[in-house]
């Protein structure tokens, strides 16, 4: 059994490397083609330059057509070059992830997979020899030497030995000489080059951004993994049949993400060290990325502990929970956490109660007297992502809007029971997601998604709900459930109960409508929650439009990364009005 996996392994490791060189050699042949291109083009521009330059001193002038012609070889060159420069960063880019995977393959993946196979073959050996030898040893003195001799020898049977000596024997194995770049006859450069238009980041910068977001999201996948590989291990040592079977399979499932996980940083991290050669910059992005990945881990860790304290839910229905399984393609990177703030429920409505003008891309302008959806809290730095009613998105200063309820009167907490077999609700999503099936939903990146369905007896991972007409499933790892309407329909019954009290009261109810900072009564409260759900699906149809304007350049998602400026005063507390 071991050797079958093991065997099965090692096929579709090798079977990566061979993909990446088909790729490598991909790039190399465009890049080869490109070189060509640009040579034609090249050549033919100085042919150009040179009939130009005859066409003046003859007897008839054509520089009109001659001068266009020029200039368009000559555009067409600048393309050619543009181009080859492009295709040339994409080969050195390729070469140093395949030249990392191959590293990765010789010094993790190839002797785990030998260490799986072997299974437990050199401790029954040694245990057996040893019971073989102190046995003998006491029945037959007469060949307690040659047995003394052999027990002397049992400890330089060693599996590292033994490894070893197979792969210095096996030339299939053995590793191979790191690959470089081959440039191509008549270009003279063999290093990384920025390629940018004005007003824009460089092509290169982008890439370190991009690159040093998918180290840090692979590092937070190799901890998820590892913290649920712990679980299901403690686990099956308590099960057996076919329920250990199950899990043995899902084990080696979450092994094999993490491997694919792990080996994805690798690659990550060795395009990073060359791009660190070209860019200045690129440690501290990566440096950032990683200390935002730990603080997610951290939080996260903290609030499954949580969870697990709670003894409405046992521990069962949260191993799987934690755990995003590895998908190269993904181009989101962090998971955002609930807001641990509990002030109040987004989506919520508000309104402006100053105007502001936009200083910066990620910021929204606002007037006053608009009312806003606030679909994103700002922490601890005051900021608050919004939606306005034409669907645009972005940040606005927390002290410049008003809530239009109040977050104390009946408001519904984030935390949901996932116990429920039916729940409604809406959710918004964390990551593009494309259906792998006919029965999954497919949608972009901060879609509004109403729930019909969370799961059943038994937690498979996938939420139903329904978005543009269409119902289907989708992972639950990537949405953030925003409010239920089970604990909205709860709180409404707990407010009716509460104004049965109030009626009977009044005199202390008159007392504190008048003491509320806004007067707002109940009436007004009930309207204002009343018309949120409506706000909802409007927010709902332009999200996918705004979620694709937010994307920045380097592939980060803005509703994750607050603004770390100050935000402007309100005009009352503007320092210029006590001077």
């Amino acid at each position: 059994m071991f050797v079958r996996q093991g065997l099965e392994r090692l096929q579709r490791v090798q079977g990566e490397v061979v993909d990446a060189l088909r790729e490598l050699h991909r790039v190399k042949k465009s890049y080869h083609h490109l070189i060509h291109i640009a040579c034609v083009a090249r050549e033919k521009a100085a042919d150009a330059q040179i009939k130009a330059r005859k066409s003046e001193h003859g007897i008839f002038h054509f520089k009109t057509g001659i001068h266009k012609m020029t200039a368009k070889l000559n555009a067409r060159l600048k393309e050619c070059d543009d181009r080859l420069t492009e295709v040339r960063n994409e080969y050195l880019l390729t070469v140093a992830a395949v030249n990392a995977q191959q590293q990765h393959y010789h010094t993790h993946d190839l002797p785990l997979i030998m260490k799986q196979m072997d299974g437990d073959i050199y401790d029954d050996l040694r245990q057996h020899f040893t019971l073989l030898c102190g046995t003998e040893m006491d029945a037959c003195l007469t060949t307690h030497q040659q047995f003394s001799s052999i027990w002397d020898s049992l400890t330089k049977v060693t599996r590292e030995r033994n490894v070893q000596e197979f792969l210095e024997e096996s030339i299939s194995f053995s590793k191979t000489p790191d690959l470089t770049f081959q440039p191509a006859p008549r270009d003279k450069v063999s290093s990384l080059q920025e390629s940018s238009t004005a007003g824009q980041e460089g092509c290169l910068v982008r890439e370190a951004k991009k690159w040093a977001s998918k180290a840090a999201k692979d590092h937070k996948i190799v901890a998820h993994g590892e913290r649920v590989l712990q679980m299901l291990e403690s686990r099956l040592q308590l099960l057996s049949g076919e329920t250990g079977l199950s899990v043995e399979q899902k084990i080696a499932e979450v092994q094999e993400s993490v491997r694919k996980a792990k080996l994805s940083r690798v690659k990550a991290e060795a395009r990073l060290a060359l791009l660190s050669e070209s860019v200045g910059g690129t440690e501290r992005w990566f440096h950032d990325a990683m200390m935002q990945a730990e603080e997610e881990l951290e939080r996260e860790r903290r609030l499954s502990e949580q969870r697990r304290s709670t003894d409405d839910f046992p521990e069962e229905e949260f191993e799987l929970t934690d755990f995003e399984d590895y998908n190269d393609e993904n181009g989101d990177i962090f998971v955002e956490t609930v807001s641990s703030s509990g002030v109040y429920v987004v989506p919520a409505a508000c309104r402006v109660l100053y105007s502001y003008q936009a200083g910066q891309s990620d910021e929204l302008s606002i007037n006053e007297g608009e009312e806003l959806q606030v679909i994103e809290d700002g922490d601890l730095e005051d900021w608050l992502k919004v939606c306005n009613s034409c669907g645009q998105v972005g940040y606005v200063p927390e002290r410049h809007v008003q809530f239009l309820c109040s977050p104390a009167e009946g408001a519904p907490h984030l935390s949901c029971s996932l116990g429920s077999t039916e729940s409604r609700g809406v959710a918004r999503a964390l990551y593009s997601y494309q259906g792998q099936s006919a029965e999954e939903l497919s949608f972009q990146e901060g879609a509004l998604i109403r729930l019909t369905r969370r799961h059943g007896a038994v937690d498979d991972g996938f939420w139903e709900g329904e978005l543009d007409g269409r119902i289907g499933v989708f992972p639950s790892l990537v949405v953030e459930l925003l409010c239920d309407e089970e604990e909205e329909e709860q709180g409404k019954e707990e407010e009716e109960v509460e104004e049965e009290e109030e009626e009977t009261h009044q005199s202390q109810t008159k007392s504190c409508i008048s003491s509320s900072p806004g007067g707002v009564s109940p009436a007004g409260v009930d309207e204002t929650e009343a018309s949120v759900p409506v706000e909802i699906s409007d927010l709902k149809v332009n999200s996918s439009e705004a979620a694709v304007g937010d994307q920045t350049a380097a592939q980060i998602p803005s509703g994750r990364i607050k603004p770390c400026r100050a935000p402007p005063p309100p005009p009352a507390e503007r320092p210029s009005a006590h001077h």
